[in-house]
C-alpha cells in the first residue's frame, strides 16, 4: 500500500468540533455526523482529519473517560485504504503520546483490514449492551498485557451494577454468569436481589453472594470503615434496616471463611494480587471518570502488576454516545485507581479480592 504525502489536523473544544462535524456531514454521511455529534465535551474529546493536497480524506473522532488510560476512535472514515491507513498511524501516535494503554476502533462496520494489519483485534460481542449491542468493536494494546478477554454485559438498570460486575467476573471463572440469551435480565436481576442493602450492594453482601454464586471461600474483603457502609443519606428506620441487613451479611461471610480486613488495601496491591490471579470487585466514586458524585462496582481483572489495572464497567453513559467498547477492557492507571476507590467524605475503600487455587480454579 503507498503511502499518501498527508497532513493531520486535530481540532479540540466541543463548540469547534461540532462545527467542523456539520461541515463534513455530507462527505463522511449523516448517521456518522449525529455519531460524533454526541454531547461528549466531558469525555475528552477531538476530532482528527488526515488532509492530502487541503482536502479531508479521512476522520475519526477521539473519545474516552477522564482518569483512564484508553481512547476510542469512534466511527472512523476513509476515502480509500491509503487514507484509512494514514488515520491509523495519527491514532496510534496521539494514543502513544498521551500514553495510552489501549486504543479501541468502534464502528458499526466490519473492522477494515489496514486496521487489522497495524495490529487492531476485535473484541468479543456483548452478551448485552444496553441497546449499543450493533458496534463493532476492536483493540490496539499499546503495552503487552496478555490477558483473557472477559465476557462484557451492561446493566439495565441503575443500582445493579455490584451483581453485573460479580457475573462478570463468574464467567472467567468457569462458572455461570451470562449467556447472550433472554435470561440473562433474570439472573442480574435475581443475583442483585440476594446481595442488595436497597438498592445498593455493599461489601458484605456481595461477598457472600460471590463466594456462594462462584462456589467458593477463596473470597476477601477489605473495608477499612467500621459500620454500615453505602448509607450515608438515610435516618431513622431506613438507616436501621440497612445496618441490619449488613450486619447479618458480616455473619454471613465469617460463616462461609470469608476473610475480613479493617485496614486501607492499596491501589498497589490490588494491582499486584490481579496481576497475580485474583479478581478485584472495586468501589468507586464515579466522579473522576463522569464528574458527578455517584458509588458504582466495576470488576479488575488484568493487570501488569505495576502501574495499571484493566476493569470492567457495567455502566455505558448512552446520553454521551458511549458504547459498550467503551466501557469493556478499560485500562486504569495506579494514581488514578487511588482517586476512584473511595467512597464518601469520608473516602473509605471497599475492595472484594476473589482467589484462585493452584490449579487456577476457584477454591
Amino acid at each position: 500500500m503507498t503511502q499518501l504525502a498527508t497532513d493531520v489536523l486535530v481540532h479540540d473544544g466541543w463548540d469547534t468540533i461540532r462545527a467542523h462535524v456539520e461541515e463534513l456531514a455530507e462527505r463522511v454521511g449523516a448517521e456518522r455526523a449525529q455519531r460524533w455529534s454526541s454531547p461528549r465535551a466531558a469525555y475528552r474529546p477531538a476530532l482528527v482529519t488526515v488532509t492530502e493536497g487541503g482536502e479531508i480524506v479521512a476522520a475519526a473522532l477521539e473519545t474516552g473517560r477522564p482518569a483512564t488510560a484508553g481512547t476510542t476512535a469512534v466511527d472512523p472514515w476513509w476515502r480509500d485504504e491509503s487514507a484509512g491507513a494514514a488515520l491509523v498511524r495519527a491514532l496510534r501516535d496521539r494514543a502513544r503520546g498521551r500514553g495510552d494503554i489501549a486504543l479501541k476502533w468502534s464502528s458499526p462496520e466490519e473492522l477494515p483490514g489496514f486496521a487489522a494489519e497495524a495490529g487492531f483485534v476485535p473484541l468479543r460481542r456483548p452478551y448485552g449492551a444496553v441497546g449499543t449491542q450493533s458496534t463493532r468493536g476492536a483493540v490496539l494494546w499499546l503495552r503487552h498485557l496478555p490477558h483473557a478477554e472477559p465476557g462484557y454485559y451492561a446493566q439495565t438498570t441503575l443500582f445493579t451494577c455490584g451483581a453485573v460486575a460479580s457475573l462478570m467476573g463468574a464467567g472467567l471463572r468457569g462458572v455461570e454468569g451470562f449467556a447472550g440469551d433472554s435470561q440473562d435480565r433474570d439472573v442480574e436481576l435475581g443475583f442483585w436481589r440476594l446481595a442488595s442493602n436497597y438498592p445498593a450492594c455493599e461489601p458484605f453482601g456481595l461477598a457472600v453472594t460471590t463466594a456462594e454464586h462462584v462456589g467458593t471461600s477463596a473470597v476477601e474483603v477489605s473495608l477499612d470503615h467500621d459500620g454500615p457502609v453505602l448509607v450515608e443519606n438515610y435516618t431513622g428506620f431506613e438507616l436501621d434496616f440497612r445496618a441490619e441487613l449488613q450486619a447479618e451479611s458480616r455473619r454471613r461471610a465469617e460463616e462461609l471463611g470469608i476473610v475480613v480486613t479493617g485496614d486501607r488495601v492499596g491501589v498497589e496491591e490490588i494491582a499486584r494480587r490481579v496481576a497475580g490471579g485474583d479478581l478485584a470487585l472495586l468501589l468507586i466514586d464515579e466522579e473522576p471518570m463522569h464528574g458527578e458524585h455517584g458509588p458504582h462496582w466495576v470488576l479488575a481483572h488484568a493487570s501488569d502488576g505495576v502501574d495499571v489495572v484493566i476493569v470492567e464497567d457495567p455502566w455505558i453513559n448512552r446520553d454521551t454516545g458511549e458504547t459498550w467498547v467503551d466501557t469493556h477492557e478499560l485500562p486504569v492507571r495506579l494514581a488514578d485507581l487511588d482517586r476512584l476507590v473511595r467512597w464518601s467524605d469520608e473516602g473509605y475503600r471497599g475492595v472484594i479480592f476473589v482467589g484462585r487455587d493452584e490449579a487456577g480454579a476457584p477454591r
